[in-house]
């Protein structure tokens, strides 16, 4: 693990960490160190409950995105490492779709029809490798999230006891990054657009100072910022799902990202 990255203590949350927690400590277990960093809906639940916040989104989705341009083979040696856990590569049954990302583990169609739940993990890359570093995954041309690349540039090592008694390390974009991440998937991602805006709003709860994020802006950062602000207006949904002082807090995070007087690197 990138001994680079700042670090955080977590602590457990009452009652532990629930599913597809474990299945995140077995990867962290095999994967290759400083290979993956853990994104997605389990990334807003480590952040809220570092922060102390009493709502957790539920999910069953473990989304990872690969780091392809630090060792040649990444993606192929992750494959490999996921399969000798039990998953299994699924890629899409239109031949005429090359992209794939998916793996599964301990159930098929018809015992997800019958209530059995899936584990599923998302592999991905980010939005603009570099082209020389640019792999398939088993064959297949693999999934570029939009705003991976700041997220990677972003990241912090989060120490949990996901199993009693031993400490998982994983890498996780810090919250000021995986709200950019949830900007970007709002204007991308056509499946339940609004769970972004809930996740944003609980993240902008979990950025300690907005504004030496907002002297950091790169690349598409501020317009991401301003989709936020535009969407997350005062009578949001999302607003009500905080509690009252880190509702205040989140609102005014954002009021402080998009003002237009900050200063920005580009």
């Amino acid at each position: 693990m990138n001994t680079g990255r700042p670090t955080i203590e977590v602590a457990s949350p009452p009652g532990g960490w629930p599913p597809p927690w474990p299945s995140v400590a077995e990867l962290a277990a095999v994967l290759p160190d400083g290979s993956w960093t853990l994104i997605g809906g389990l990334m807003t639940q480590l952040h809220t409950i570092h922060h102390g916040l009493e709502i957790v989104r539920p999910t069953n989705d473990v989304d990872i995105v690969l780091h392809i341009e630090t060792v040649r083979g990444t993606p192929n040696r992750v494959a490999t490492a996921l399969e000798s856990l039990g998953y299994r590569f699924r890629p899409s049954i239109d031949v005429r779709n090359n992209i794939a990302h998916r793996f599964v583990r301990g159930t098929t169609a018809i015992d997800l029809v019958t209530g059995a739940t899936a584990d599923q993990v998302d592999v991905l890359i980010a939005d603009h490798p570099a082209p020389r570093v640019i792999e398939r995954l088993r064959g297949y041309q693999m999934v570029r999230i939009e705003g991976g690349t700041q997220a990677l540039r972003r990241t912090v090592n989060a120490r949990l006891e996901i199993a009693p008694g031993t400490i998982t390390t994983i890498s996780v974009p810090r919250p000021f990054g995986a709200l950019i991440l949830k900007a970007a998937a709002y204007t991308t991602d056509s499946r339940d657009r609004e769970r972004h805006m809930f996740d944003s709003a609980a993240l902008l709860a979990c950025i300690d100072d907005p504004f030496a994020e907002r002297t950091q802006y790169t690349g598409s950062d501020r317009r991401r910022i301003g989709t936020l602000a535009k969407t997350l207006n005062a009578t949001h949904a999302a607003w009500r799902a905080l509690p009252p002082r880190q509702r205040t807090q989140a609102q005014l995070t954002l009021s402080i990202l998009a003002d237009a007087g900050g200063e920005a690197t580009q």
